[in-house]
């Protein structure tokens, strides 16, 4: 066999390769460095596979324990989910069984009633809510907006202004009346308007007392300054006094050393002379400037007291008005019995006695059957009269140690201290019977009234005035749904 012919070793016909380093050339630091990226990238990647793997595994075995209620077709599909999942099928298989669960909750969407909250699914608090808007707001409990609108009135409510007062009792009356919640949604707008109202209130009465304290102020500075001013004439005359001592004594001084250096006596009689007459001069100039500043002092101390007597006045008259104002914000002027803001006062006590003391009390409420037909038939003046003279029919009714306010137009309020709820129900019917055989004459023409009446008893549950009102006035309503001229007990 020829040389030529012979088959040469592997070694000898092998190259270089272009991806792996060989004996013929060094080996490239940048293809080293994305190698070695590219496999810790790989490795990430596979980590957070793993870490996804696991959180579903656990997040399929969490859900399937919130569904142990689901049964029949939905059961089954999430138990051939979860089986799936816990044995690491192939993605295709979980796919099937995730589309096959979505089907069956599909389909008993479609196949079953709407549930009920006490039969309520897990799936309602996932599914998006069906029905249109209207179906939606029927599901809000109308006493739950009624408490909220009352809670929030409850806290505009204060005898301020009659109007204010008679708005604010107005719409207490439509919140109760209304019956659906779009009927106390409606009244959203007069609700603002109360509370703007009372903005408005707010700030007149700090505008007024922010007026007064600055004119406090600008009396209280006046004051002061003339204080400081009568001070520094006192300074100055004290300097002007111990200016003329030593004009004096200097005097004196040069008439003693006069007296030693003299050598005859007209000498020094004519030096004595010279300086009695300096000191005359200078003793006339003090008293000038003594008379001229006792002068002014005396102005000043005059306007001082005029300020002063002009700042008591108005101290006085303010206290005059404020002992007003006390009489007015707690008696109501056409009645004369407690007004709103007297009776929250009282009651306020009569809980905290409750609370400490375990003394219970009895509350009742009522108001005049149609009282607004007598006002607009009569006229107002004549529906005061009703209620004056009601006011004088009940009094007789109740003890001394009964509390009864005029909570707003034609609604009077009644605390029952020491007495629980069937004792103070006698005194509501007796008071029910004065109103309805009460006749009134107006004119020649007789004026029938009737009261509907609630009344409770205070219970450990009430934490605040609001919680027992709110069930006294409720079941005032109650008594005029019953007809009228009744007594309601809550």
């Amino acid at each position: 066999m020829s040389q030529s012919e012979r088959p040469s070793s592997g070694q000898e016909n092998l190259s270089p390769s272009t991806d792996t380093p060989g004996r013929d050339g060094p080996p490239d630091p940048a293809k080293i460095a994305d190698s070695a990226k590219a496999l810790r990238l790989a490795v990430e990647e596979q980590e957070q596979s793993m870490r996804i793997a696991a959180l579903l595994k656990r997040s399929v075995t969490t859900f399937t324990a919130l569904t142990r209620s689901e049964n029949g077709e939905v059961g089954g599909c999430i138990e051939g989910f979860k089986r799936a999942v816990l044995a690491n099928a192939a993605v295709e298989e979980m796919e099937q069984q995730l589309d096959a669960l979505k089907a069956a909750i599909a389909r008993k969407e479609t196949t079953e009633p709407e549930p009920t909250p006490t039969t309520s699914s897990i799936w309602d608090k996932f599914r998006k809510p069906r029905g249109n808007s209207a179906r939606q707001k029927a599901n809000v409990a109308p006493q739950e907006l009624q408490e909220l609108f009352l809670g929030i009135i409850s806290e505009f409510d204060h005898d301020t202004e009659e109007d204010y007062t008679g708005q604010v009792t107005r719409l207490r009356k439509e919140i109760l009346a209304s019956s659906q919640p779009e009927d106390i949604l409606a009244l959203r707008d007069d609700l603002l308007n109360i509370i703007r109202a009372y903005g408005r209130i707010v700030n007149e009465e700090r505008s007024q007392i922010s007026d007064f304290i600055s004119e406090i102020g600008h009396g209280l500075m006046e004051v002061e300054r003339q204080y400081l001013q009568s001070m520094s004439h006192s300074g100055q005359t004290q300097n002007e006094n111990l200016s003329f001592s030593k004009v004096v004594e200097t005097h004196l001084e040069e008439m003693k050393r006069s007296a030693q250096i003299s050598t005859t006596l007209a000498e020094f009689k004519n030096l004595v002379v010279s300086r009695l007459a300096s000191i005359r001069a200078a003793l006339e100039e003090k008293n000038r400037t003594d008379a001229r500043r006792q002068e002014t002092l005396n102005e000043e101390m005059q306007a001082l007291q005029q300020n002063l007597s002009r700042m008591k006045k108005e101290v006085d008259q303010v206290h005059e008005r404020r002992k007003a104002l006390e009489k007015e914000i707690l008696i109501d002027p056409l009645t004369g019995v407690a007004n709103k803001r007297g009776f929250r006062d009282r009651l306020k006590d009569e809980l905290q006695r409750y609370t400490r003391y375990q003394h219970n009390f009895s509350m009742l409420l009522f108001d005049i059957d149609h009282f607004k037909s007598i006002n607009d038939q009569f006229g107002h003046w004549a529906g005061d009269k009703c209620l004056k003279e009601i006011m004088k029919r009940i009094k007789p009714i109740l003890r001394e140690t009964d509390f009864v306010a005029r909570w707003g137009g034609d609604e009077f309020v009644i605390l029952f201290p020491g007495t629980d709820r069937e004792s103070a129900a006698m005194v509501a019917e007796r008071i029910r019977k004065s109103i309805e055989n009460t006749r009134f004459i107006y004119r020649g023409q007789e004026i029938s009234l009737t009261a509907s009446i609630g009344l409770t008893e205070v219970q450990p549950a009430d934490q605040s005035q609001e919680m027992l009102f709110n069930r006294v006035d409720k079941a005032m309503y109650k008594a005029k749904e019953n007809g009228r001229n009744t007594v309601g007990l809550a």
